[in-house]
């Protein structure tokens, strides 16, 4: 996971600071999380895999886990 997340920021442009680099970074997982099938969660998103586990066992879950999902108004 790092070696993607290197390939597809620091590797690939150049930030004229560190908070620039932490929003793209930042931007880029929210991106990932919410697209990229994963074969090890039987190609369902990792958000995906969370909602489905939170709705079969929500004892385990102290919150509900998409009020701490990243999305357009953060």
């Amino acid at each position: 996971m790092v070696r993607t997340i290197k390939e597809a920021t620091v590797k690939s442009f150049h930030y004229t600071s560190i908070n620039e680099l932490r929003r793209h970074v930042r931007d880029w997982l929210v991106a990932y999380n919410f697209a990229k099938q994963l074969k090890a969660l039987r190609f369902k998103t990792p958000y995906e895999a969370i909602e489905e586990l939170w709705k079969s066992k929500p004892d385990i879950f102290n919150m509900e886990p998409h009020h701490h999902m990243l999305g357009l108004n953060t």
